[in-house]
C-alpha cells in the first residue's frame, strides 16, 4: 500500500510576511506557500516541522489526513483578555 499525508495550514488573523514565509520554506521546497496558506501531500517521506510549532509561530489552523486514518485539526484562540 502507498503512502499518502496531506498537510494544510491556513493564517487567517495575519499574513505571513516575506521572512516568514522563507523559515516555512526551510521546511519543504516542495510545499505551496503564500502568505496565508501552506499545503503538501506527501506520498513517501514525511515532513520535517513540527506543526503545533507552526500553528504557534505562523499559522491559526492546521489539516493533517493521512491515508491510514489518522485525521487531525489544529485552531490557534485567542488568549482571553
Amino acid at each position: 500500500m502507498s503512502e499518502y499525508q496531506y498537510y494544510e495550514f491556513l493564517a487567517i488573523d495575519r499574513p505571513l510576511t516575506d521572512r516568514q514565509q522563507v523559515e516555512v520554506r526551510a521546511l519543504s521546497t516542495r510545499a505551496h506557500i503564500t502568505a496565508t496558506g501552506f499545503t503538501n501531500e506527501y506520498h513517501w517521506g514525511d515532513f520535517r516541522g513540527d506543526p503545533s510549532r507552526m500553528v504557534e509561530r505562523y499559522y491559526d489552523a492546521h489539516l493533517y489526513l493521512a491515508n491510514w486514518g489518522t485525521h487531525r485539526i489544529m485552531l490557534r484562540l485567542p488568549r482571553p483578555c
